[in-house]
């Protein structure tokens, strides 16, 4: 008899900490709801392994070697190829392990992967029930073209890229080992440019499979504020030094995770052994967290649909009065909780890199300018808004010329 749900977890040896705190979240969220769990590892140590065991108490939990020459061999390839595979410099062959989800779709109904980076807020399980919708896969749809992946001449080069942070897989899957193969040898072809993301989509469209866009609501952002906005059940620390090991503000933000972190140790587990990397590095999430990156951002993606268009005011609306009720839970938040409080966004830490080039996008630029006019709807402040339009058109035009 097949298991209901399965949770593949995948780490280097170097990150086994993050698995164990992981699985003691997972217990404490949705113990009753997870039958198997799959991790993939290269040399988690013995009592690691026995410690992760301890914390599944019943639950089936199977290690599964995935080292690095597992996957050359897998790839065809072997050690001296690495300075070719443009992905191995970025990120750790771990980035393939999702993957191998594919091969327990005979025994497990649905598998969820979830990154090493993630916190759960609340159950997901939820997600099993995609099967009996007949999906195939549950993912992100994110905004990025697959035309960074692909080569310009690929059919599917305007589509949009599926992330990878949390994914679903389901036994409705045609062929889950066909599907398997299909990541290597198109990796195998594109080897200088395909990434984790751009495989998986590229497998969506090539097969036309049926799949679930989970939104934000399982791809929570590291800024509260941004988390609450999107109801979210999961949040992900992804980006190297933007972790809750490593990065202060994060770690501060979410303490639960630091909670999971300190049981793991008491129960014996390996420790983090780094240390900060970072202070605060959410500049990006906080500036689109502001009302004028909202509102630009909503107004050029109306603009894009006719359809879209007559419903403009009502969805520019929709924004502003959200945020100010988000506002509103944010303020009463930081009175039992004044660890959210946030520093100056002049201080964080990547504010000269994604502060201020967010800050000079479009969706910001018109937002702000939209506020502006509001303000001053009385004095011509639409009337100047038009302008303005105009010309963002024409610098946007000459800029891609």
């Amino acid at each position: 008899m097949k298991y209901k749900l399965g949770i593949l977890l995948a780490a280097t040896k170097n990150s086994s900490f993050t698995i164990g705190t992981l699985l003691i979240n997972i217990m404490d969220v949705m113990s009753e709801k997870v039958d198997v769990f799959y991790i993939l590892h290269d040399g988690f140590s013995l009592n690691d392994q026995n410690i992760m065991q301890k914390i599944v108490k019943n639950k089936a939990i199977k290690f599964i070697s995935f080292t690095q020459e597992d996957f050359l061999a897998t790839l065809g390839k072997n050690q001296s190829d690495i300075n070719n595979l443009f992905f191995l410099k970025r990120w750790t062959h771990m980035a393939f392990a999702r993957f191998e989800a594919f091969k327990f779709l005979h025994e497990c109904e649905s598998i969820i992967y979830l990154d090493f980076d993630v916190l759960l807020l609340k159950s997901i399980d939820e997600l099993s029930k995609l099967r009996a919708r007949k999906y195939h896969f549950g993912a992100r749809l994110g905004r990025t073209l697959l035309l960074e992946s692909l080569p310009a001449k690929n059919k599917f080069h305007k589509k949009r890229t599926y992330l990878t942070g949390i994914l679903v897989f389901t036994d409705f899957i045609p062929n889950p080992l066909r599907c398997h193969q299909f990541i290597y040898e198109h990796l195998n072809d594109n080897i200088q440019n395909l990434n984790d993301q751009g495989l998986f989509t590229l497998l969506i469209l090539e097969n036309k499979f049926k799949i679930k866009d989970l939104k934000d609501t399982y791809n929570g952002n590291i800024d509260y504020r941004t988390n609450i906005s999107q109801n979210a059940s999961i949040t992900h620390a992804e980006g190297s030094n933007n972790r809750f090991w490593n990065n202060a503000l994060c770690n501060q933000t979410w303490p639960k995770w630091q909670e999971y972190y300190e049981k793991w140790l008491k129960l014996g587990g390996s420790k983090y052994l780094d240390g900060i990397k970072a202070i605060n590095t959410q500049a990006k999430a906080r500036v689109r967290y502001h009302l004028s990156y909202k509102l630009g951002y909503a107004f050029i993606e109306c603009t894009k649909n006719k359809k879209k268009i007559p419903l403009l005011p009502f969805t520019l609306l929709k924004i502003y009065y959200r945020h100010t009720k988000l506002a509103k839970q944010y303020q009463k938040d930081l009175k039992t909780k004044p660890y959210l409080k946030l520093p100056p966004l002049s201080s964080y830490d990547d504010y000269k890199s994604e502060g201020i080039k967010n800050q000079n996008t479009y969706s910001y630029k018109i937002g702000q300018a939209l506020i502006q006019a509001q303000k001053n709807w009385y004095g011509g402040g639409y009337i100047k808004f038009t302008t303005q339009l105009i010309n963002f058109a024409k610098e946007y035009k000459n800029k891609q010329k």
